[in-house]
């Protein structure tokens, strides 16, 4: 390995200088060139032990885990590791097997280690070192099932109570008798399922205790059916035990018992499995452990330990098919090709199956489906049962007399039960009545490689460079100027070629773009009583913030979301800002370069542009209640999270609030709050010219802006040739 006098001797600098090279103290770009290029040469990396021994830091925590059988420790483990790498930590792992003396050696073997904190997850009750471990002087947090009031140090309670009290609760309102309850010792005492309990069923309850695996609860279950000849439902401790009871019914031919799980939720291995299930989130423990450890690591004199519980939630588990009946007919659907109508087509066999009969879907371009549904429109065609919606499309189509009202299903509260908050008067109504069923999210997000961002070196080069720390941009002003630095034309050093993928050309996507700037600078399209006031100072501003970003992109015509996605994917460049709805893929590892490696937040300046889909039936079709039953089914709450796994987007709120879905795409908690401060693109009134309403954003904005591009004229005239377009279209 390189040492440091080696990387001086051939940098022909001194030992000084790359010393403050390596700790950004020094701003001479001529020297820290040639000192970062005679580490490249050598592959030289600064040895991190040698460093902490010159500071009280390592830069390490110790972590102790039961082990890694269980889910949810892996989960939880694999947490920390991002939380803690952000914050530029390290962490050791060891597994204490539930035994006290292991989880005694491995905080000694962590003391001798200088770790800056550990966390220990323990489900031991007694821990007689904990006196003991008051006269180190760091950190220790402890995760546990019940609260350790003798503990001084930070303390996360893992609570099952309240959701297990909840469950029994729903069983003995339903009137079920005979209940059976196999769990661990640990968890029954601490978490006080077993005297919760005999609350409600002292007489008929049966109890098993075992130790945690699927052969002992393959074992508990032949023991319970044989000393009770009636079982009306079985509660699991663990998804070990669940996995040996479910067996156990299986060759009992008692299958239609239902099993209830303590378990960290999965959709995948739930439904059609478990009836319910009680399950906390490792994400939200790691997230609150290491917001605590991190405070008591940096503030040590000030930080006052506390007791944070995290409760568990339980949850029924539905089945997808609902309200199939046998159908009449055929159905035909003209649809937006994307991955969200893909994945409708594949969800529909399931309804095919039930029903009987067929549902078409004609695939159409973005341009191509509007122009066929006014036409059909227009000559009355009742050839297409339903079709997709753009959230811009709603009032013209149904000005245009097309789209069927579907007014009668307000007051069915169940058919709009469980849509994203907003999302049913944004997506489906107009005038105060509904026309559509919300279907595909349209939820702006900023999306980032993340280790681009982490990179030391990077860091101190935007520092030297800007004089501000390298973070994911909050502002335009942010955007451009981090893009500008992620571009090899301007910063060569950089490891992608562009700073952003952005789409560019005569179509909506360019308007989106310009118009989430716009906003942002205070500017509008039209003003509160519906005059065009898009020439203006503040305009003209994002329009310029708008052509600098398209400087640090490729520069290439795109003319979809999913190939704006597909150059980010291809690790090409630093940031992109998508819709949910087209940003699976990059997540993807079969398909994407960087899956794994995605940072996210909430786009910059604060005015992101709504968009998505809804369904509507057609006004003039021939099928309407079979098509409208076929419509019912798929808005149906429950069909939400198989629309998603299958590559698709929903607008049901469910998905985007279980913990267990998050590695799929673990931005979507940032949905709702992209949905909640999105803002929708205005249209204008136009008597009789509905269809052409949608042509200010598909065309005239856009159209203008690409001028400028091409050269054929300044910002000044494309916004005054934008305002006088729009006159003139509103007549």
């Amino acid at each position: 390995m390189a040492t440091l006098k080696e990387v001086a001797r051939l940098a022909n600098v001194s030992l000084g200088t790359v010393s403050n090279v390596l700790n950004g103290k020094t701003h001479n770009e001529e020297l820290i060139d040639r000192v970062e290029k005679a580490m490249k040469q050598l592959s030289y990396r600064p040895d991190a032990t040698a460093r902490s021994l010159k500071s009280t830091r390592t830069n390490m925590v110790g972590v102790i885990l039961p082990d890694m059988t269980q889910k949810f420790n892996g989960d939880f483990l694999m947490e920390l590791e991002r939380l803690l790498r952000e914050r530029g930590y390290g962490l050791s792992v060891k597994f204490s097997r539930n035994n006290r003396l292991i989880e005694r050696k491995s905080i000694e073997s962590f003391l001798d280690m200088r770790v800056d904190g550990m966390i220990l997850y323990s489900v031991l009750r007694q821990k007689p070192w904990r006196e003991e471990w008051k006269q180190v002087g760091k950190p220790l947090l402890l995760v546990s099932r019940h609260d350790a009031v003798d503990f001084s140090g930070d303390n996360i309670v893992l609570d099952y109570g309240a959701a297990f009290r909840e469950l029994m609760e729903t069983l003995y309102s339903r009137g079920v008798i005979q209940v059976g309850l196999v769990m661990d010792r640990d968890l029954l005492f601490d978490a006080r399922m077993g005297s919760i309990f005999q609350e409600y069923y002292p007489e008929t309850g049966r109890l098993k205790i075992v130790d945690g695996s699927q052969e002992r609860g393959f074992q508990a279950m032949f023991e319970l059916c044989a000393s009770c000849t009636r079982m009306d439902a079985v509660i699991a401790g663990s998804q070990e035990i669940g996995a040996g009871i479910k067996k156990a019914l299986e060759m009992l031919k008692m299958d239609r018992v239902p099993v209830y799980v303590i378990k960290e939720s999965s959709w995948i291995v739930d439904t059609g499995t478990y009836a319910g299930e009680i399950s906390l989130s490792p994400k939200q423990t790691a997230r609150e452990a290491v917001c605590r450890l991190m405070e008591a690591i940096d503030r040590p004199r000030l930080h006052e330990s506390l007791t944070r519980y995290i409760p568990a939630v339980f949850k029924q588990t539905p089945a997808v098919q609902m309200g199939i009946r046998p159908g009449e007919t055929d159905l035909r659907f003209a649809v937006y090709d994307c991955s969200s109508a893909r994945s409708m087509e594949m969800l529909t066999m399931i309804y095919e199956r039930e029903s009987g009969k067929k549902i078409h879907f004609d695939m159409y371009a973005y341009d191509e489906l509007e122009k066929t549904l006014y036409e059909r429109s227009g000559a009355k065609d009742g050839y297409y049962d339903g079709f997709m919606i753009d959230i811009t499309w709603l009032e013209g189509l149904v000005e245009s007399g097309c789209v069927k009202n579907l007014d009668h299903l307000l007051d069915r509260r169940d058919c709009l039960a469980g849509f994203i908050d907003g999302a049913v008067k944004d997506y489906g109504m107009y005038v105060e009545s509904l026309y559509a069923i919300p279907f595909m999210s349209g939820a702006q997000i900023l999306f980032y490689q993340e280790d681009l961002f982490e990179n030391r070196q990077l860091q101190m080069r935007f520092k030297r460079k800007y004089g501000e720390e390298l973070a994911p941009p909050k502002t335009w002003s942010q955007f451009n100027v981090v893009a500008e630095f992620f571009t090899q034309e301007y910063t060569p050093e950089s490891p992608v070629k562009y700073g952003v993928s952005i789409p560019q050309g005569d179509n909506v996507y360019t308007a989106i773009e310009f118009l989430s700037r716009l906003w942002s600078c205070g500017g509008q399209v039209f003003n509160a009583i519906g005059e065009v006031c898009i020439n203006s100072t503040n305009a003209l501003q994002a329009l310029k913030n708008l052509l600098q970003s398209y400087r640090y992109s490729s520069g290439k015509t795109m003319i979809s979301w999913n190939e704006t996605a597909d150059e980010f994917a291809r690790g090409n460049s630093a940031m992109v800002i998508l819709y949910s709805s087209d940003a699976g893929d990059i997540n993807n590892y079969t398909l994407s370069r960087i899956a794994g490696n995605i940072g996210f937040a909430l786009p910059p300046g604060g005015t992101p542009v709504l968009g998505g889909w809804s369904l509507g039936l057609n006004r003039y079709g021939r099928h309407q209640e079979e098509a409208e039953r076929f419509l019912l089914w798929l808005g149906d709450r429950h069909n939400g999270i198989p629309l998603s796994l299958l590559g698709g987007s929903t607008m049901n709120r469910e998905y985007y609030e279980r913990p267990d879905l998050e590695n799929l795409e673990p931005w979507k908690s940032l949905v709702l709050e992209s949905s909640r401060i999105s803002r929708k693109r205005t249209m204008p009134e136009i008597l009789d010219e509905s269809r052409f309403k949608n042509t200010i954003y598909t065309t005239i904005i856009p159209g203008e802006i690409m001028g400028v591009v091409r050269g054929e004229q300044d910002g000044e005239k494309a916004l005054m040739h934008m305002e006088q377009k729009i006159r003139a279209l509103l007549g």
